[in-house]
């Protein structure tokens, strides 16, 4: 039996384990072991600790970004310098192929892996605007993994390769979910075991549109007022939010709990699941929601319409406003038995179609390409082909205003 191939995973994002950094861990930890070897190299001191926790050789290093959105963005010394760690890391350790996990290591790997004649694949589990393309290079990237069709849609609209991008949905660890205890939620929180407990879970930052969910519950609690939220996550937005809470006099029944590392229990002590995202590349805590076996209510956008089909496994609105959204909301009041029955065909949708066992095996077969096809990378003339399309965009948007 040939030894197993070593693949550099190369991670970059802030110091917390949130969906890319699980998607990460889930695909190390259940990797073919007999095929494939993972080192990793990232800037995350969560991620570095978990990995060296588990056994799993990770190697610690800040990524000063050229062109980057923070300080100092011209660093062009740094950027060489991570070129030349890169390729002293593939060449240390023989790495047969490199996985870029977030487009911003693309940005010198890109260039480490063509030097050193490497297969490389970039893994983006969310959208990125025009300038983020061009600055981490993605329509260099020989092969590029998403998370959903909705993040592909704008590379192959600016002419990537089809043939050089497969889309591999996240997964989940069935049955360590399944097995998690409930958490009596209502208990915890000295609710009535009568009231209507929804959950968000997520950053609490503008995009995931928490601040929606409040605007519906607001109206909601007209006619339901025994309706309660539990919010969980942190993030920037939290003063604003509370701060929005107490404005609309919500104090009484949404429900700051902050981050929490059994989410799933949480989940499964709940009535229903809310999302008010305002976008939405793929939505892992919607797909986890799912699995615990409680009504989805999100929005019409991105990836989840991609797992959730409307008033079959979840209920889906109209991306806009939040009036749409109380309206479900309501429904999961009104007709708990209706809405229930839709829990549960959501339910088993997910056991079926996003296990990590697919989510593995569909990112093994792009693997297996890459190895078995060398493929030539993409010209460097490539780089730039967001500019036109974002040129267009804002032409058409000025006109839109204006005209």
């Amino acid at each position: 039996m040939s030894n197993p191939t070593p693949i550099l995973f190369v991670h970059y994002g802030e110091d917390w384990i949130r969906g890319s950094e699980r998607c990460l861990l889930d695909l190390i930890q259940h990797l073919d072991a007999s095929r494939y070897h993972a080192i990793v190299w990232t800037n995350n001191p969560s991620l570095h600790k978990v990995l060296t926790f588990n056994g799993i050789p990770c190697l610690l290093e800040t990524f000063p970004l050229l062109l980057g959105w923070n300080k100092p963005r011209y660093n062009l010394l740094a950027w060489a310098r991570l070129v030349f760690t890169a390729r002293k890391i593939i060449n240390k350790y023989k790495i047969g192929l490199v996985h870029v996990n977030s487009a911003a290591p693309n940005q010198w790997m890109s260039l480490a892996a063509r030097l050193t004649a490497t297969p490389l694949v970039t893994h983006l589990h969310s959208d990125y605007p025009a300038r983020d393309r061009v600055t981490h290079a993605l329509h260099l990237s020989p092969h590029v993994i998403t998370a959903s069709r909705a993040i592909s849609a704008q590379l192959i609209d600016e002419g990537y390769n089809e043939k050089r991008l497969s889309v591999v949905h996240n997964g989940l660890d069935i049955g360590k979910l399944q097995d998690t205890p409930a958490i009596d939620v209502k208990q915890h929180l000295k609710l009535d075991e009568k009231a209507t407990l929804f959950v968000t879970v997520g950053s609490l930052i503008h995009r995931k549109g928490i601040d929606r969910i409040f605007q519906a519950l607001c109206y909601l609690r007209l006619e339901h007022p025994n309706s309660h939220l539990v919010v969980i996550g942190d993030g920037e937005e939290k003063q604003n939010l509370q701060h929005q809470v107490s404005q609309l006099g919500l104090d009484s029944c949404v429900h700051f709990v902050g981050e929490q590392n059994n989410v799933i229990g949480w989940l499964k002590g709940c009535d229903a699941f809310v999302s008010g995202a305002r976008e939405e590349a793929f939505g892992l805590a919607i797909a986890e929601a799912g699995l615990a076996g409680i009504p989805i209510i999100a929005p019409h956008v991105g990836g989840v319409p991609e797992f959730i089909t409307h008033a079959q496994t979840g209920f889906l609105y109209a991306n806009h406003g939040y009036m749409n959204m109380m309206k479900l909301m309501s429904s999961v009041v009104t007709h708990p038995d209706y809405c229930r029955h839709i829990a549960h065909q959501g339910q088993s949708h997910i056991e079926h179609k996003l296990s990590v066992q697919h989510y593995v095996s569909g990112i093994e077969r792009v693997y297996q390409q890459l190895l078995e096809q060398k493929r030539t990378p993409p010209a460097l003339s490539h780089l730039f082909r967001p500019v036109p399309h974002a040129l267009k965009r804002m032409q058409k948007n000025i006109g839109g205003r204006h005209g």
